[in-house]
């Protein structure tokens, strides 16, 4: 009996042991391995964005080849342009082509057929068109005509006697007035009375008196050719 108690007793201080040892090894794996549940949330939660430079465990070089990295991957991608908005310009219709007559070349010559003389015929040649008629000489203005005309004008209008026998020497005058020497008859006699106006006119302004008729003057219209000119003088005296 005594014996079995012992054999009993060591049996259970040797299963003593044995837990004794079972749970410090059991304890030891327990604070050696992080909970299956922490090891799992850590997997899942996703990496915190940095805020600032990381510097540990990263050698200069490294960051250098990132920095490169990094800015050959901006210059692929594609830049975005901005968009310029453009106003439409209004559009303007073109003007309605003008009808242009055709004309006929002729591929040989290179010419407008319609501009090509076609020659008449023998027969239909037009004559030649007729000299004009040279004009014919001025007949020259008849002098004596024109101092009988004045004379008598003279002798109605201002009451003088006409006296053919006055000459540029022996008579008084007024500056003479000109006329050309081809000058018609009728130019020739309006210019010989207008003289005859002009002297009487200014001998009587001269004398103060509207009237020289019974002053006794004596008048004689003189003509006489100078160079391309006649000279009429209106010779009086009294």
């Amino acid at each position: 009996m005594k014996k079995h108690l012992q054999c009993g007793l060591t049996a259970a201080l040797t299963l003593a042991l044995l837990l004794t040892a079972c749970g410090q090894k059991a304890n030891g794996q327990i604070n050696a391995v992080p909970p299956p549940a922490t090891a799992v949330q850590e997997e899942t939660q996703p990496p915190q964005p940095s805020t600032g430079p990381t510097t540990t465990g990263q050698s200069p070089a490294a960051a250098s080849t990132s920095v490169q990295e990094l800015s050959q991957e901006d210059e692929l991608q594609p830049k975005a342009t901005p968009q310029v908005t453009q106003t439409p310009e209004p559009v303007t219709e073109p003007a309605p082509a003008e009808d242009i007559p055709s004309v006929t070349v002729s591929a040989k010559t290179g010419y407008d057929a319609d501009s090509v003389q076609t020659p008449a015929p023998e027969g239909e040649l037009e004559s030649a068109p007729a000299p004009e008629p040279a004009p014919e000489p001025a007949v020259p203005a008849d002098r004596q005509a024109a101092i009988d005309v004045a004379n008598a004008y003279a002798s109605t209008q201002y009451g003088v006697t006409t006296d053919t026998s006055l000459a540029l020497d022996n008579s008084a005058y007024r500056f003479p007035a000109a006329v050309p020497l081809d000058a018609s008859q009728e130019t020739l006699e309006a210019k010989a009375r207008d003289m005859v106006d002009f002297t009487f006119r200014q001998l009587m302004m001269q004398a103060g008196v509207d009237t020289i008729a019974d002053a006794g003057f004596r008048c004689n219209v003189y003509i006489v050719e100078d160079g391309g000119s006649l000279l009429i003088y209106v010779l009086y005296d009294g």
